[in-house]
């Protein structure tokens, strides 16, 4: 529905929460001046004599690496019983700030202004984004908190806010948190203890829709804003999937479920960088405007919801025991992340097929790319999967160049073909007994019907695993998580009945992947990706392109003696095949080189192919699993 049809409609889910208690710090939220990109700031704090130590979140759940947005606070103040009060920025800490309290004083107004980021700049580790029609908040970026470690100072769980949030005249808000009232143009929200309230984002806009998932009265929703009308309006094909969604996830971990209600929030607009975050009760999803209209970008995005809905189970409800810290100021221990979110992106991928987001062809070549990706990524010959997730610290912002000879945050795309070998495993070891889906149901799906947490270690995950399938899951892990290996695991692949495999034509999703990148990616033949403009990207190592001296950040400007274009350089790399010779005039800084690139294999790109006389397993697990 448009949102005209909203206009005075707040939504929400579950019951209201009861009234704010005493202790709670009061959180006012003016973001009615978003379209300026600064949101006003207004906390309540009540606290002791002597001294408060205020933080400001940096660590939070979901992004396994510090995000806080402290060098785009401003205006900060602090003041009791009308007087300002003096404050220092801790030395070793630019998070935390200590304010001097004076004698009877019972609490403390803290005031500053957010300033968000403009357009699309500094990537998805802003978390709190803005168009002038649309507002993702994520309360993390808009509080401050008193210091959790302290004697008799409140843990996590039992800090209480009172939040309310002030939008631009006329515009609706969706969020997992209760609402506890609505008057023109402002919400309120019930006590909600900081952990709650950190995991529970707030999207709002202009123009906004909601898509019950399983009717009026359902547990599934989506809710989306959007910088204009045109692009709310989703096909009934992309409908009809995200309502099997709920469906197809409840088959794989069972009918218990982490949570109460569920809201995927999608924010679209061309002027906010594009994402996903997870959360125990919705989830932060952020695409182009137009995602939902066009087919490249809607296919281009098709894992976005299944792998963040995945996550409400493997993330949220089960976690790493080494993900969770006190208060948002201790570093994470994410060695984990290959179950973490390996696991989670294997899944992803295979509800978007079951649910209807891919077809089975699209869902193979998916497979055939990330093979593919993995196989050129050389530098697995000195890193194992494993430092990739302990250094996800520094990896996720790292820039494209050199992910070949670096490695990047491969956790998740080998994580994919890790956990589809194991789902292989056990199903060919159980002759189609058991599968992965039995895991699953045992591991993750004993909740309650409430976001919670439970840890879990890695050896909980391979007794859980033997109990499915007896096997030797450790040693099995060990080799393809800890130690180097010059190959990818492509076993799940060749294992299911299919072989990577590579055609001189790309495939329709290969199409639109590159269409959307606007780039060439030449990969799997020369070694290197250049954009519409000739800019040279990652470069493979040892590849025909490397050998010739290219490198990240050169400028193609001539190809074969004429001038740079797109079709022009895989027209020339294509008839290489046939004895053509490949040239590439290439700009460095100040200088020009011709680069001779030794190759004679024309054109290749990913694809599946069937195995004779294999069993079908890939098929059989991609199926649906609901009527």
């Amino acid at each position: 529905m448009p949102r005209s049809a909203l206009a005075l409609v707040l939504i929400a889910f579950a019951l209201l929460p009861s009234p704010a208690a005493a202790g709670d710090i009061r959180l006012h939220v003016d973001a009615s001046e978003v379209a300026r990109k600064v949101i006003h700031v207004r906390e309540v704090i009540p606290t002791q004599p002597e001294s408060l130590t205020l933080h400001y979140p940096q660590w939070i759940p979901g992004r396994h690496r510090p995000v806080g947005q402290i060098a785009n606070v401003t205006e900060f103040r602090a003041a009791a019983n009308g007087k300002v009060l003096t404050w220092k920025r801790n030395d070793a800490d630019p998070f935390t700030v200590d304010v001097t309290i004076p004698n009877g004083c019972k609490e403390v107004e803290v005031t500053f202004d957010l300033l968000l980021a403009a357009g699309a700049e500094g990537g998805a580790q802003f978390m709190t984004v803005a168009s002038p029609k649309l507002l993702m908040l994520n309360w993390n970026d808009v509080l401050m908190y008193p210091q959790l470690d302290l004697p008799g100072a409140a843990p996590l769980e039992e800090l209480t806010f009172a939040p309310m949030v002030k939008l631009p005249a006329g515009w609706a808000c969706g969020t997992a948190l209760p609402i506890k009232g609505a008057t023109v143009g402002v919400t309120t929200f019930g006590s909600v203890a900081l952990g709650m309230l950190v995991d529970s984002p707030l999207l709002a806009g202009e123009h906004v829709r909601e898509v019950p998932l399983d009717g009026a009265n359902g547990k599934h929703r989506v809710f989306i804003a959007c910088d204009s009308v045109a692009g709310l309006d989703a096909p009934e094909a992309t409908l009809a999937a995200w309502k099997r969604l709920p469906g197809e996830a409840e088959k794989l971990f069972g009918p218990a479920k982490p949570y109460t209600n569920y809201t995927f929030l999608l924010g679209l607009s061309n002027h906010i960088p594009r994402a996903g975050i997870e959360h125990h009760q919705s989830s932060d999803n952020r695409l182009a405007e137009l995602a939902l209209v066009k087919a490249g970008e809607r296919k281009a995005s098709a894992t976005l919801f299944p792998h963040e809905f995945v996550h409400s189970w493997n993330g949220k409800y089960r976690r790493p025991a080494d993900m969770l810290k006190r208060d948002y100021q201790k570093p994470q221990q994410t060695r984990l992340l290959w179950v973490y979110e390996g696991l989670t992106n294997y899944l992803g991928w295979l509800l978007a097929v079951r649910s209807g987001l891919y077809t089975p062809d699209e869902g193979r070549d998916y497979l055939a790319m990330t093979a593919a990706r993995m196989s050129n990524v050389k530098a697995r010959g000195w890193r194992p999967l494993d430092d990739t997730a302990a250094a996800a610290s520094t990896l996720f912002d790292a820039t494209g160049a050199w992910r070949s000879a670096r490695r990047s945050v491969d956790f998740y795309d080998e994580g994919t073909l890790l956990w589809l070998e194991a789902d292989v495993l056990i199903r060919t070891r159980t002759k189609g007994a058991k599968t992965l889906d039995d895991f699953c149901k045992a591991f993750f799906g004993t909740g309650t019907g409430a976001p919670e947490v439970e840890r879990y270690a890695l050896d909980d995950v391979l007794k859980a695993l033997n109990e499915v399938t007896p096997y030797d899951w450790k040693g099995h892990f060990a080799r393809r998580v800890e130690a180097v290996a010059e190959a990818p695991p492509l076993d799940g692949i060749t294992n299911g009945g299919w072989a990577l495999a590579y055609s001189d034509k790309p495939t329709d999703l290969f199409t639109t992947m590159e269409g959307l990148a606007k780039s060439v990616n030449l990969a799997d033949s020369v070694g290197f990706s250049v954009s519409a403009d000739g800019l040279v990207g990652d470069t493979v190592p040892n590849s025909p392109g490397a050998k010739a001296g290219l490198a990240p950040g050169m400028k193609l400007i001539a190809v074969n003696g004429r001038r740079f274009s797109p079709d022009g350089l895989k027209a020339a790399v294509g008839a290489t095949k046939s004895g053509g010779k490949l040239e590439l005039l290439a700009e460095s800084g100040d200088f020009f080189k011709t680069h001779a690139i030794d190759y004679k294999d024309g054109l290749r790109y990913p694809r599946l192919d069937r195995t004779a006389g294999q069993p079908d397993v890939l098929g059989e697990l991609m199926g649906p699993k609901t009527k």
